[in-house]
């Protein structure tokens, strides 16, 4: 029982992770700007850097739902014109409900992590730190082989990948926009959606990374041997 919760404890620190990665990394304004700088974007999309920094600041501020409309204007080629439309609307509809979800489940981890932290502090009490780093280590490997799977797919064929993606998370065909009529797909191509998968990555694994080897270290040279059996055995 306490191996399982423990292993249950690992997973549940990496979803923490991951969560927390995508809300700091995506909801980042920066991250686009700096980006679109760095391509030039608005040149090429023929509008003005103010008017494509507040489109990408409006949208993050909808996900996070700090304002309920994607209601303003955006002039491209002198004209005009509403930033978003009806569809990109109602598909930034669901991409704020996913993200909603997402934070979610990141805080009922959080709570199910602190809830088997306490669980095994005052059952196991000098063993939990041994059983949740066996945990870690055992959570670790099958997101090693997650890694490793998605990372060769993304690294071959990013598009197969994102369009994947979209059709397990999206139950409809809002997300597939026409270059020629919506603003959205022009002011974030792949490329950037390519360098936020890449930044999220990273970053899980520079939260991860160490955990890992701290239970390493732990297991080899502090954990006591036999330990997840001595229950059982008595």
């Amino acid at each position: 029982m306490n191996r399982i919760l423990a292993f249950v404890w690992g997973w549940l620190l990496i979803i923490v992770c991951v969560v927390g990665s995508v809300n700091t990394m995506a909801l980042n304004e920066d991250f686009y700007i700096q980006r679109y700088e760095k391509m030039n974007l608005a040149k090429s999309l023929h509008v003005s850097q103010d008017d494509l920094n507040k489109s990408i600041e409006l949208l993050l501020d909808y996900i996070r739902d700090d304002t309920d409309s994607l209601e303003d204007t955006i002039t491209i080629n002198g004209y005009t014109q509403n930033t978003f439309n009806e569809r990109e609307k109602s598909h930034m509809v669901d991409v704020k409900a996913l993200y909603q979800n997402a934070i979610g489940v990141g805080k009922a981890s959080f709570v199910c992590l602190l809830v088997i932290l306490f669980y095994l502090a005052i059952t196991q009490k000098k063993k939990t730190v041994a059983y949740l780093t066996k945990g870690i280590i055992q959570a670790s490997v099958c997101l090693i082989l997650v890694f490793v799977f998605f990372g060769i797919w993304i690294g071959i064929d990013f598009t197969g990948f994102w369009t994947w993606f979209h059709t397990i998370f999206f139950s409809n065909n809002l997300w597939l926009l026409n270059p020629v009529t919506d603003f959205m797909i022009n002011m974030l191509p792949e490329t950037i959606f390519y360098q936020l998968v890449l930044s999220c990555v990273l970053m899980v694994c520079v939260l991860i990374i160490p955990c890992i080897v701290f239970s390493i270290y732990y297991q080899r040279k502090r954990a006591p041997i036999g330990f997840e059996y001595e229950d059982h055995i008595s």
